[in-house]
């Protein structure tokens, strides 16, 4: 699949009716958006795709809706905001519509919608596939909706996307692997893996404080989030994120997955266990481990802060470590030798 760049816009806390265990969403039952502050709201994502023209390349960029369960929102809004977005399609400057929502806020009278103007891609929140983890994180659904809501869009021709979470009440490593496998079974092209992070005003937060929910530690979710990404690897299922967004929000959340570089240190285990495995048993004891990689590797083979470099030092016993970007290599390149 063609890697695009997004134009998002964002909906925050839109479109989504239910509570789950770790939203701090405000709920306004019954309310709807005036008439008004729609077309302003049309009026703002035009200022927002023009922005964003000015320096992308717009036949390769996708408006993306983010931040809420976009299918959710009042009919009358999300199709104007859908008419707003494919005058732009129409005209090619984006090559499509991205959205993500809700497996519960998916039928085919919705899909009908969304093809009519122009969407692409549609990434499901479906956060876990385990009755017990959904239950236990108040989703609102059972497993069936996730996978009948991924074939409708799969069938329709519509590319799918799965986003799921690390460290939900009831889940363990062998649930969230479960998880990671059954998105790929239901022809998802792209995934979003979310360790969880706990923040104020929320039930988990509560069940945190009074004992009944152990959150995750920065290194746990490191580890389970690392075997999931395994999984998509093997399928070549594309990885658009790890980890939230670095923001003052997450830096205050008190307990949870919440370091602002999350995706950074995944990827860095990843890069570590590699090289790991490109060692074996061979002799390495006051030797100098060099490692020869693609640019896009160089990062995530040195470690957060060289994190790798002083582990591979550490347990290996080598006098030292060598990352060097080569440009003639597509994977890493492993060579241990003595040196004068």
């Amino acid at each position: 699949m063609q890697k695009h760049k997004n134009i998002p816009f964002f909906i925050p806390h839109s479109g989504c009716k239910n509570n789950c265990v770790f939203c701090s969403q405000t709920k306004i039952t019954g309310y709807c958006l005036p008439e008004s502050d729609m077309i302003s709201e049309a009026h703002r994502l035009r200022n927002v795709v023009e922005e964003s023209l000015q320096y992308l390349n717009g036949g390769e960029a996708q408006i993306a809706f983010f931040g809420g369960s976009f299918t959710g929102i009042e009919p009358e809004r999300m199709v104007l905001l859908l008419q707003t977005a494919y005058e732009y399609v129409k005209d090619g400057k984006v090559c499509g519509v991205r959205l993500s929502t809700r497996p519960d806020y998916i039928d085919d009278s919705i899909l009908d919608i969304l093809e009519s103007y122009g969407v692409t891609d549609i990434e499901l929140g479906l956060q876990s596939t385990d009755e017990a983890v959904l239950k236990a994180a108040g989703r609102g659904h059972d497993r069936d909706v996730c996978f009948r809501s991924a074939e409708q869009i799969v069938k329709r021709g519509f590319r799918l996307g799965g986003q799921m979470m690390i460290g939900l009440p009831e889940s363990n490593l062998a649930k969230e692997v479960r998880t990671a496998k059954d998105i790929v079974d239901m022809g998802a092209v792209c995934a979003r893996i979310y360790p969880t992070v706990v923040f104020e005003g929320t039930k988990l937060y509560d069940m945190a404080m009074e004992g009944s929910y152990t959150p995750l530690t920065n290194d746990e979710a490191v580890i389970r989030s690392v075997e999931c990404l395994s999984v998509f690897r093997k399928s070549n299922v594309e990885i658009l994120r790890i980890g939230l967004h670095a923001s003052d929000e997450l830096a205050r959340a008190p307990f949870g997955a919440n370091h602002p570089a999350m995706g950074e240190l995944v990827y860095g285990e990843e890069a570590y266990r590699n090289i790991a495995s490109h060692i074996g048993q061979r002799d390495t004891y006051d030797k100098t481990l060099k490692v020869y990689v693609p640019p896009r590797l160089v990062s995530a083979c040195a470690g957060v802060n060289g994190r790798n470099k002083e582990r591979l030092i550490a347990n290996y016993g080598f006098k030292a470590v060598k990352i060097y970007k080569n440009e003639d290599v597509s994977e890493l390149k492993v060579i241990i030798e003595a040196e004068e």
